[in-house]
This record gives structure tokens, C-alpha cells and sequence, in this order.
């Protein structure tokens, strides 16, 4: 199979006949969005439908239609426009319709200004490419590498590797502030890590036991949300 062809970002604009402020505005929303990186550059894949006359005319309207009965009062003169007739005209579906509310609401949120929240922007963002990235390679049976499952856990020279079973094990082998300790760190952070990895901690007085076999059992790990 041949590799797909991937573009840069002037190609799309390019290719688009689209502002950088246009193309800035369709990644917000989702309606394209890079599928892979040369270095910090974002590479787009799939455009070539996009160039059609009629996308070009159905990403002009995301990006101009007001949602009332009248011309938009940002649409070019030139531009064609008929009274709409159904709810969202002129939009032919779901999809289309969902890219240009979520414009739009966003659009209401920060105006006159810039985006009160750049940081959800940039989550936002971050979501609508990865998912465009993982859709990108089942479709080319492109596989990566498997992250390593293992944490980085502990402070200064105490800090090790650790998976979620390891960590499992060290805390329902001893108590909280001598395992703590084995990792350079404090009980309460310790309880804390142990909360947000899922992680079931032994009761009061579990130690106590003298027999460990009298001890209750080790619980089984639950998959992370």
C-alpha cells in the first residue's frame, strides 16, 4: 500500500483558498484537523475532498452563517444566499450542522475579545487530533510502538519505575509511611497517587495481623477510566 499523501500547512491553504485566520477557526471546531507531525509542524491528510467546489462553499458557511433569517451581515456581498427555508440552512446534515454551533457558541463566548480560556481551546484542540490521528492509521494499518505502562514514582535518588501492580504490591506488602519512605515521599502523597491509580489501600490495623496468612487478600486492580 502507498503511503497517503500528507500536507503542510501553506499546501492546505493552498489548496483550501483559506486564510490562515479561516483554517485557525475550522481546526477549532473540528472540520480538519492534522494527523501527524514533522517536528512541531502539523501535517493534514484527506483534503483533497475538501477542495470540491461544494466543500469549499459548505466551509464558507461554517464559517460565516449566523443562524438568523437574515443575509449574514458578514457574508460577502458576492457571495450566494438565498432565505432559508429548514432549521440551519443551508447545511445538509448532523455533522455539519454540530461544527457550525460549536463555531458559533464559541464565537459568542469570547467576543469582542480572545478566548477567555486558552488552555480549554488548546485541550479541545488536542482531543479533536488525536482522534483524527488514531482514525488516520486504522485506516492505513499504521501501528505504534506500545507506550511503557511503567510510572515514574518516588523524589531525587529514591524515584524508580513502577507499574500500577508493583505499586499495588509495595503498599499491601508494608504501611504507607514505611513504603513512602521507600520512595522519598510522604504518606498523604502516597494515599493521594494511590487514589487517582485505582488503587485499593489496606484497611486500619491491617498489619496488625501476626499471622499474615490471617490477613485479608490482596485486591485484584480495576482497569483505569
Amino acid at each position: 500500500m502507498s503511503d497517503p499523501p500528507l500536507y503542510e500547512e501553506h499546501q492546505v491553504l493552498r489548496r483550501l483558498k483559506l486564510r490562515a485566520s479561516e483554517l485557525e477557526e475550522l481546526l477549532n471546531i473540528g472540520m480538519v484537523a492534522p494527523v501527524a507531525r514533522r517536528g512541531r509542524d502539523p501535517l493534514y491528510w484527506a483534503i483533497d475532498a475538501l477542495t470540491t467546489d461544494y466543500h469549499n462553499k459548505r466551509m464558507g458557511c461554517a464559517l460565516w452563517w449566523d443562524f438568523d433569517l437574515r443575509k449574514p451581515r458578514l457574508l460577502p456581498d458576492h457571495a450566494e444566499w438565498a432565505p432559508p427555508d429548514v432549521p440551519f440552512y443551508p447545511f445538509d446534515n448532523e455533522e455539519q450542522q454540530s461544527w457550525t454551533r460549536r463555531y458559533f457558541k464559541l464565537k459568542r463566548a469570547c467576543a469582542p475579545f480572545p478566548y477567555p480560556y486558552p488552555e480549554r481551546l488548546a485541550r479541545r484542540r488536542a482531543k479533536l487530533e488525536a482522534k483524527a490521528t488514531k482514525a488516520f492509521e486504522r485506516k492505513h494499518g499504521i501501528k505504534r510502538p506500545r507506550k511503557s505502562r511503567k510510572l515514574s514514582i518516588g523524589r531525587a535518588q529514591l524515584r524508580r519505575q513502577m507499574t500500577r501492580a508493583e505499586l499495588r504490591d509495595l503498599v499491601w506488602s508494608k504501611t504507607l509511611i514505611r513504603a513512602g519512605a521507600d520512595l522519598g515521599i510522604s504518606e498523604f502523597a502516597l494515599r493521594q497517587l494511590c487514589k487517582r491509580l485505582l488503587i485499593q489501600l489496606p484497611t486500619r490495623g491491617h498489619f496488625n495481623h501476626k499471622d499474615p496468612k490471617t490477613r485479608p487478600p490482596r485486591p485484584a486492580l480495576p482497569p483505569l477510566k
